[in-house]
């Protein structure tokens, strides 16, 4: 009775038929019917966790040992043949035959390693005794950076850890039908804090920013959210940092993201494409990386010794590291870099320490590689060490009894309080990229037709990486774009047409848009791309607004009659010619859930959150024909990202209006010299924000470090990002903050070594709204130049 309480307190399965039936003393469970969706028998499992009885005695079970010594005494038990499952995840990725993953002879359960969350929990809906709940789907992490907002970067991290841990708990799968759809691990395939470093890449839309700075920040509040809660003895969930490294190529000048070999300095990787991996390692002790794909210099990431160099022994990181899907195969099979599987195995277990293989190379050939001396069991420990120690630290292992993170109920997921904070989030990411003659908020009780390929927006509103949303497992339960207008329109009127589609329209589309356009007192144009345009494993081909778009804006706009533009993408777009024609533009990303809903309250004014900001800078078209996708220099021709983009954007990263007007008093930095140092100084800046109009609205500030005056070295960077900070005023009121920083904000890297360095120079501290506020403060660095980080040596 005991053990059958246990299992149905802890069962794997939702389970809707449970038929309980005493034969001669033995219970017998039917389990049907898991979350609508069936499960396949193979990845059920009687329980969840380890050392139940008869299990119970092996001194891995022991809590009063140490956790390493637990996991040397598991790790000792098993059999070679039982190695090489436990470290392979998801089934069906890359050929993984995935769970169960499990040593029954041990007692040693099922765990599947791969579960996404990169903006909400990517798995099934749960159905507890018939009270349905699907995972919160959040706006896209694009918005995340819009946002600027630190809070809502925690918040999202913690609300997927609560929600997982009970779908988790209540049997909830993978939601993807390729992977098999075993039963969800406990640990997250999220963030992705890779750089977006050229607008063509296909999936912007999964990153929060090109910034260096605001990436590490969002990688380590998500990890801190994620992973720690309540009860300190134990990992709530586990991160897994993606991708390492320099990831952002998917199919673009004859490389596909299996076979591209990035060529990148030591400045690069130093200045742009490590800092956001070393801030959540080293700050947010973030517990999993992700390998990529591509080969950095000549090595397979998986394979590249930096990996364990940089994470292990320069920033003392003690988690696991897996491979991306088939990532482990394309060492052999794409890059030609070894040329066996067994030797794939071999370089990326021994020089990676790549420690978990999505895919079905480590399950085939890992044993044959330790056999032929490729590499050794040592090895194969050692990554199941990483591993194991992970699983001891979720609590898989201990008696359950006082573990809160086994008692989270069906109820936690999907609750008001998520809901209202999904709903805040994405009002905070709006962002109004321009508001000429104050045109907007419209008025309710007007005609109003809704314009263009996105007038009914739905499924392009939620982006990428998505879990079960409606119980249905279609989008029904997600407001399309029209029906919010409708319902905010109240005492009016609204009509809709599509004018064109995404890539392409004909003159009939046109014409009846134009018809609609004709009849009404205000025009929304409901422009952008989608998944068919920008998506993982497809890069884009032009950063402009499809030319059926431009053409079908050019026709409305000839009209004269009031209209805004509202953009729905990933990336940015290219609008040059509606920047001039059309007075009111809304950027709104792929805002999710509640997009649709957001962008109604923001276009009639109805949302006193207003104040989201570009986390990316808008080039004009002809930018792309400048650069090449496989070029990874950050500082080559044009540049790339605001810190070193020579032209002019349409508009700067860090831009944003409101429908209020703001004024910002700034103190002088209480330190404005310092010495050169290996150990920083800290020291503050004191703002007043105050709201100076007649409703509330948000506004960010944000500090930049400028080089002005570098006597050792030449002037790359035009400017970086230090701090920022998003602050909620209503109208009239002044709210005041004070900006921590310290002196590392002013070292630099080696344009040559690829060292971090404390060197002498002049430098100005800006602080700006990103629009129109801005105060410059002289910032001297003084003494001999200090070496911070050297770059890593082999």
């Amino acid at each position: 009775i005991v053990l059958l309480t246990e299992r149905m307190n802890n069962r794997l399965c939702c389970v809707s038929v449970i038929a309980v039936a005493v034969v001669l003393g033995v219970v017998v469970l039917e389990e049907t019917g898991v979350c609508g969706q069936t499960v396949p028998a193979t990845n059920v499992t009687a329980n969840t966790r380890a050392c139940l009885p008869p299990h119970d005695k092996y001194p891995f079970c022991n809590t009063s040992l140490p956790i390493d010594t637990r996991v040397l005494n598991l790790i000792s038990l098993l059999e070679d043949e039982e190695k090489p499952p436990l470290l392979t995840a998801r089934e069906g990725g890359g050929g993984s035959p995935g769970p169960p993953g499990n040593v029954s002879r041990l007692g040693l359960p099922e765990y599947d390693w791969g579960v996404n969350c990169i903006h909400g929990v990517q798995t099934s809906c749960i159905d507890f005794d018939g009270d349905v709940r699907c995972p919160t789907s959040f706006p896209n992490p694009v918005n995340y950076g819009a946002t600027w907002n630190k809070t809502s970067f925690h918040e999202l991290g913690a609300i997927i850890a609560t929600e997982l841990r009970a779908i988790w708990r209540y049997g909830g799968v993978e939601a993807s039908t390729w992977s098999g759809r075993p039963h969800a691990g406990l640990d997250c395939w999220s963030p992705n804090i890779n750089i977006a470093r050229s607008p063509l890449w296909g999936r912007n839309q999964e990153v929060a920013s090109e910034d260096p700075y605001m990436n590490g920040m969002f990688g380590t509040l998500y990890t801190k959210g994620l992973q720690e809660g309540e009860d300190s003895r134990y990992l709530k969930t586990i991160v897994t940092l993606k991708h390492w490294d320099a990831y952002s190529l998917e199919d673009s000048d004859g490389y596909t993201r299996h076979n591209f070999d990035a060529k990148i300095s030591n400045f690069a990787l130093m200045d742009t494409y490590w800092p956001a991996f070393r801030r959540s390692v080293v700050e947010g002790n973030a517990k999993g990386v992700m390998c990529s794909y591509n080969a950095v210099n000549g090595i397979p990431t998986c394979a590249h010794p930096l990996l364990n160099k940089v994470l292990r022994e320069d920033w003392n990181f003690t988690g696991y590291v897996t491979s991306d899907s088939g990532a482990v195969a394309d060492i052999f099979d794409n890059h030609k870099y070894v040329p066996t599987s067994s030797k794939a195995a071999a370089v990326a277990i021994r020089d990676g320490r790549c420690d978990v293989d999505s895919g079905a190379v480590y399950h085939n050939s890992l044993l044959d590689a330790v056999k032929n001396n490729e590499c050794n069991m040592s090895d194969v420990d050692l990554a199941l060490f990483n591993t194991l120690r992970l699983r001891f630290e979720l609590g898989l292992f201990d008696p359950i009894n006082n573990q809160p993170y086994w008692n989270v109920p069906a109820s936690e997921v999907n609750t008001t309080y998520s809901r209202e904070i999904n709903m805040l989030t994405t009002l905070e990411s709006m962002v109004l990229l321009q508001n000429n003659g104050s045109l907007l908020p419209f008025p309710t009780g007007k005609k109003v037709a809704v314009i263009g390929p996105h007038y009914n927006a739905q499924r392009a509103l939620v982006g990428n990486y998505l879990g079960q949303l409606c119980p249905d497992n279609g989008f029904d339960c997600v407001s399309q774009l029209d029906d919010a207008i409708t319902a905010i329109n109240v005492g009016g009127t609204t009509t809709t047409s599509a004018g064109s589609g995404i890539s392409s329209g004909t003159q009939s589309q046109l014409d009846d848009a134009v018809a609609a356009a004709k009849d009404a007192d205000l025009i929304i144009l409901a422009l952008g791309i989608d998944e068919s345009v920008e998506a993982e494993s497809h890069d884009r081909k032009s950063i402009d607004l499809p030319i059926c778009q431009h053409k079908l804006a050019a026709a409305i706009t000839a009209l004269n009659k009031p209209t805004a533009l509202v953009l729905i993408n990933g990336g940015m777009l290219a609008i040059e010619q509606e920047k001039e024609s059309i007075p009111a533009i809304l950027e709104a990303g792929y805002p999710g859930f509640y997009g649709a809903e957001a962008i109604a309250k923001t276009l009639f004014g109805q949302n006193s959150h207003l104040g989201g900001k570009l986390p990316y800078t808008v080039y004009p078209a002809d930018y792309i024909s400048q650069i090449k996708m496989s070029d990874m220099e950050l500082t080559d021709g044009p540049g790339r990202t605001y810190r070193y983009y020579k032209g002019t954007p349409l508009w700067s990263f860090g831009h944003g209006i409101s429908y209020t007007t703001f004024s910002m008093d700034v103190s002088t930095p209480s330190t404005t010299a310092f010495k050169t140092s290996a150990t920083p100084s800290t020291f503050t800046v004191d703002v007043s924000v105050t709201n100076m109009g007649k409703v509330d609205g948000d506004e960010v500030v944000q500090a930049y470090m400028t080089p002005t005056q570098l006597p050792k070295h030449s002037i790359l960077l035009k400017r970086q990002l230090v701090e920022f900070e998003r602050v909620h005023t209503t109208a009239g009121q002044t709210v005041k903050r004070t900006l921590s920083l310290d002196s590392a904000a002013f070292n630099i890297v080696d344009a040559d070594s690829g060292d971090l360095l404390s060197t002498p120079g002049t430098f100005n501290l800006c602080i700006t709204n990103g629009v129109e506020n801005s105060k410059c403060f002289p910032i001297t660095v003084s003494g001999t130049e200090v070496v911070v980080t050297p770059f890593p040596s082999l």
